[in-house]
């Protein structure tokens, strides 16, 4: 059976020096002045990636970084220069898009995970063929796969039982594996429809949108996005972080090293700063419809990390950063209980991840249905739910909110059948809340308002006694495009006025 790979797109490695560097958009250079010499590099964790020829017909296939014409590892030179590439199918030209893609996971000068000394790679028609003819399937080198391309069969039971193998090989062998969309148009059904993979995007939103389509319709896609033209380009950048939080993970923090934590922490450290219109459309959508959980945050992943585990517990309150790896009960949900002090307010990001149980005969699969819900609480005691993700499809539920207000909380984990580990991580960035400001001038008034939540409407109150507040107006924050500020004017006599905010958080 003839599998066919389809790239997600052909990039020169000229056209990549008049874009801004990816890593700025993910708080890179943050991260690096505040570890400074302690910041991880990816040394010690080897990575493999898979590629799909530029020219189909050619002998030998073009889907290595660097040329080599027989099948022996052999070192890389420029950008790859200290590092060990095995050519797993064997001889090569150089690709240019392996290349570019290989710099962006590793290299020296566009990757996150420079220290890695170990990169096996394979060319993308016979890393599936050993996924789907594997008897049992190959245990691949390397803890962290990219593959940027997409390709599917005209048989759809080949394409369910293909991403079934796929997952299962993802589960046994624990490793992280980045799965990308294409680039606009109907999704293709390799691998980005894969239930254990990472499913990178873009933030210029250039990708489908429609979601999954092969087993399980209508699992949200993407995961996360990034600050890119390609997903072929996006998706080494979330691999390269995931390769440097491996680095500090291995021998850090051990639980962590576990493909559900590490995507849960990057899924609770994307950004929405950049995405001010990003929302879910309801309990059961755990995403944004085209932003998935927000843009790739190397640093705000890292501070999760750092935070170490955070067990659940019905009896200590945990830290505003944190991630534990559990299983799941029926009878006794998990809960992480944490505090916003008085004048604390929080914006809060949460994510549950795990993963789908397959067979030895790829016959079937079986998704446990595991919830994730923020309640508010008193003394351990969980009371009325503030918000949760509870998709029936997804395994994944996420939930961020801005200006959570000061007081107790739980974040809790339900579960519909027992004992399926799961990944969870957390971050509660805290401010002071929205504002508002008054200036006077003669008879006019100017309230100026700022950290408010963009796509919410908030009314502005007024009195002369500080009793009697009445209704002046409201303000939407989206009535044209979203913001987290907003002026406001009166004309007034020359009595004195008090002004407030009203609004339900």
């Amino acid at each position: 059976m003839k599998f066919t790979a389809l790239l997600t797109c052909f990039v020169l490695l000229a056209a990549l020096a008049a874009r801004a560097d990816w890593r700025d958009w993910a708080e890179f250079p943050q991260l690096q002045a505040e570890l400074g010499a302690s910041l991880p590099t990816g040394a010690g964790i080897p990575v493999m990636m898979s590629e799909a020829s530029l020219a189909p017909a050619t002998e030998p296939p073009l889907y290595l970084p660097q040329a080599t014409a027989g099948t022996a590892p052999f070192a890389g030179d420029g950008v790859f220069l200290g590092k060990t590439i095995t050519p797993w199918s064997g001889a090569s030209n150089a690709s240019g898009h392996a290349a570019s893609v290989a710099g962006y996971f590793c290299g020296s000068l566009q990757s996150v995970a420079p220290g890695v000394t170990e990169l096996h790679a394979w060319w993308a028609d016979e890393f599936a063929g050993e996924i789907y003819y594997g008897a049992p399937i190959r245990s691949f080198p390397g803890s962290v796969q990219n593959h940027s391309w997409v390709g599917e069969n005209a048989d759809d039971g080949v394409n369910t039982e293909f991403l079934r193998r796929f997952d299962f090989m993802v589960n046994r062998d624990l490793v992280v594996a980045t799965t990308p969309l294409n680039n606009g148009g109907a999704m293709v059904k390799w691998l980005a429809n894969a239930y254990h993979g990472i499913t990178p995007g873009l933030r210029n939103g250039n990708h489908p949108h429609t979601h999954s389509n092969l087993d399980g319709l209508g699992r949200m896609k993407p995961d996360i996005v990034v600050e890119e033209a390609y997903t072929s380009l996006a998706s080494p950048a979330v691999a390269s972080v995931a390769t440097l939080l491996l680095d500090a993970i291995r021998p850090g923090f051990p639980e962590a090293d576990d493909p559900r934590v590490l995507k849960a922490i990057l899924l609770s450290g994307a950004s929405k700063q950049n995405l001010l219109g990003w929302k879910r459309t309801g309990t059961s959508r755990p995403y944004d419809e085209v932003h998935g959980a927000g843009e790739l945050n190397v640093l705000n992943a890292y501070h999760i990390l750092a935070a170490g585990r955070q067990a659940e517990s019905s009896s200590v309150y945990r830290s505003l950063r944190g991630w534990d790896r559990a299983t799941s009960s029926i009878a006794n949900p998990r809960r992480y209980f944490f505090k916003l002090l008085p004048g604390q307010w929080g914006t809060i990001s949460a994510t549950i991840t795990w993963h789908r149980t397959i067979p030895g005969n790829y016959a079937s699969s079986t998704l446990a249905n595991l919830n994730l819900h923020l309640k508010n609480a008193s003394g351990f005691s969980a009371g009325t739910t503030v918000d949760e993700s509870i998709s029936a499809v997804d395994n994944v539920e996420h939930l961020f909110l801005r200006h959570l207000p000061p007081g107790e909380y739980a974040l809790e984990v339900s579960a519909g059948t027992p004992n399926v580990t799961y990944g969870i991580a957390w971050e509660v960035q805290t401010n002071s809340g929205p504002q508002l400001t008054a200036q006077r001038d003669g008879s006019q008034i100017t309230l100026s308002l700022a950290q408010l939540d963009p796509l919410e409407t908030y009314m502005i109150e007024s009195c002369t006694n500080l009793e009697n507040w009445q209704p002046v107006t409201t303000i939407r924050t989206a009535d044209t495009t979203p913001a987290t500020t907003a002026t406001w004017q009166e004309t007034t006599g020359a009595e004195m006025k008090f002004y407030r905010l009203n609004w339900t958080p």
